[in-house]
């Protein structure tokens, strides 16, 4: 490779603030509407003011150190026990090393460009733990030039930076990685990024650490041109009795684009504020919106964010764009705790934006449902937001911005937030699974919109409805078999406000009593509701209106 790598990031600035702007169905005018608390937390700015330009490293490789040990042969650099180790210049070979098990191996990267043809660039084969440190100011490239793996080989290693041992990568300097055999940066314990400046591409996952993945802080971009970006694998138990798998977000700015899944975490997935309150900041592009197609595209899973049990979100900014649903939790699979999957999702706070698209050719397979019909799916991976299970929504702000069905769950909570959808199909449905189907609202501010006309539903619920609190607005047909809202069993309200805009049988008690409203037509209508005005914005033309709440209301 001559002359300089330039590794942008293919992000703007308008480009994030245009995602993450929702189109806002319902805006309370009165700030006071939102706590501190479901808003919580300030997330970093976006790494898209900046490209990450590498330039090649010139000069004689060197390898030093004050307190370690290694060994050459040819172009192989073999570190054989603990220690610092500093590295410089440009090395056509390898770096391994083959250290004690208990050994703590510290590689600093000072200006150097790796190249390997044969194996992994860097590869640790035994060692306690191992860090590579990016040094302030510099500029460094990992490349690992071998053809795509195409069969297992047990003597290769499985990505430009491999270790069998926990791995952190860290420094205030730049990293680049480029991995056409596999993975970019692989371990099979725990990864953990912090600080620095890091642009990984690889043939298949770009950051896999099969135990654990966490990224503290830095700016991360992570590309995966046939597979996942960022994965973990294990679910045995760790040595405290934990169940291994999880990917934890606790700051930083991470930008991935993947063929595949964005985030596939085998266990749980969380994003959270770090110790210094900042935030994390994550942009996720899946399928045709990463720029690059699987070679099994028709099979390959797209989703912005899956997990195997829990996908939590605490605090940050996550803006989705998917080619399958943009969160997602499986349930059903064994852990070694002896548990299963509980396909769980909670918001609690942050900002969440998704856009959500499924190719009319893509299939998941078979679920005897309306949608599919008994056969395939060709559509069923469009879900803005999917658990198997529960979905909790207590805090945050939530804008799906287009999906087939914005919430689609078994049970589906609601105590806090705000949450718009915008969906094709059913804006909330509340499917068949391990209970009761049930959409439970009990505070915040829901929003739905889905077309006036077609067999489509605002909210559709399996079982039944239930509100003790909250706004909600639904929007949706006026027919026997599609409504603004829709439910097997029964519709009941007893607190908080309900408006639909189109049809849908209520049972209301407590003190919730019905208004009629002349909001149905398209275009902006103002409602006022104990005191706070909310701006109603409507797409198209609806039946009717009808307002059931407990407090006064007005428009």
């Amino acid at each position: 490779m001559k002359g300089k790598k330039t590794a942008a990031l293919f992000l703007t600035l308008s480009l994030f603030a245009g995602l993450a702007g929702c189109g806002m169905n319902i805006a309370p005018t009165e700030a006071s509407a939102f706590s501190a608390a479901e808003t919580s937390g300030t997330a970093m700015e976006p790494v898209t003011d900046r490209d990450i330009t590498v330039s090649k490293t010139t000069g004689v490789f060197s390898l030093t150190t004050d307190d370690g040990v290694f060994e050459t042969d040819g172009s192989v650099y073999t570190i054989t026990s603990a220690g610092t180790y500093v590295l410089t210049g440009l090395l056509e070979g390898q770096i391994l090393v083959d250290a004690g098990e208990d050994d703590e191996v510290v590689l600093e990267l000072a200006g150097t460009t790796i190249t390997c043809a044969g194996d992994s660039p860097i590869k640790v084969v035994s060692a306690g733990s191992t860090d590579i440190s990016a040094k302030s100011g510099t500029e460094n490239v990992i490349n690992d030039t071998r053809s795509a793996k195409t069969a297992e080989d047990d003597a290769q290693g499985e990505g430009a930076i491999y270790a069998v041992c926990d791995l952190k990568i860290k420094g205030g300097g730049v990293l680049a990685v480029n991995a056409s055999y596999n993975n970019g940066i692989h371990t099979t314990k725990d990864l953990e990024i912090r600080k620095l400046t890091l642009k990984c591409t690889a043939y298949n996952n770009a950051l896999k650490g099969n135990d654990s993945v966490s990224v503290i802080s830095g700016a991360v971009v992570a590309i995966s041109t046939n597979g996942d970006g960022v994965k973990t694998e294990n679910t045995d138990l760790n040595k405290n009795g934990a169940v291994r798998g999880d990917i934890v977000l606790t700051g930083g700015s991470i930008a991935v684009y993947a063929a595949g899944d964005g985030f596939q975490a085998a266990h749980d997935f969380e994003t959270a504020a770090g110790e210094d309150g900042a935030a994390p900041t994550v942009l996720i592009y899946t399928g045709a919106y990463s720029g690059y197609t699987a070679s099994d595209a028709a099979e390959t899973s797209c989703k912005g964010i899956k997990a195997g049990n829990e996908l939590r979100i605490r605090d940050g900014n996550i803006i989705v764009q998917s080619y399958d649903d943009g969160l997602h939790a499986d349930s059903g699979a064994s852990f070694g705790d002896g548990t299963e999957g509980q396909g769980t999702i909670a918001v609690s706070g942050g900002t969440v934006t998704l856009n959500v698209y499924a190719p009319e050719n893509k299939t998941m397979g078979g679920r005897a449902e309306r949608r599919g019909g008994g056969g395939q799916q060709t559509v069923s991976g469009a879900d803005g937001i999917h658990a198997n299970g529960t979905l909790s929504i207590s805090g945050g702000m939530i804008d799906i911005e287009s999906a087939y069905e914005g919430l689609e769950a078994n049970v589906i909570n609601i105590s806090g937030g705000r949450t718009c959808v915008l969906a094709g199909d059913d804006g909330v449905n509340a499917c068949k699974g391990a209970q009761t189907p049930l959409v439970n609202v009990t505070g915040g501010y829901l929003d739905v919109t889905v077309p006036a006309n077609g067999d489509v539903d605002g909210i559709d619920s399996n079982g039944s409805y239930k509100q003790t609190g909250g706004v909600v607005i639904a929007r949706g047909p006026s027919s026997d078999m599609a409504a603004a809202i829709d439910a097997d069993g029964q519709v009941s309200v007893t607190g908080g406000t309900l408006i639909l805009l189109g049809g849908g049988r209520v049972s209301t008690g407590g003190a919730v009593t019905a208004h009629k409203l002349s909001l149905h037509a398209a275009g902006s209508h103002t409602v006022s509701i104990d005191g706070t005005s909310y701006t109603v914005t409507n797409e198209y033309a609806y039946g009717r209106t009808v307002c059931y709440s407990d407090g006064s209301v007005s428009s």
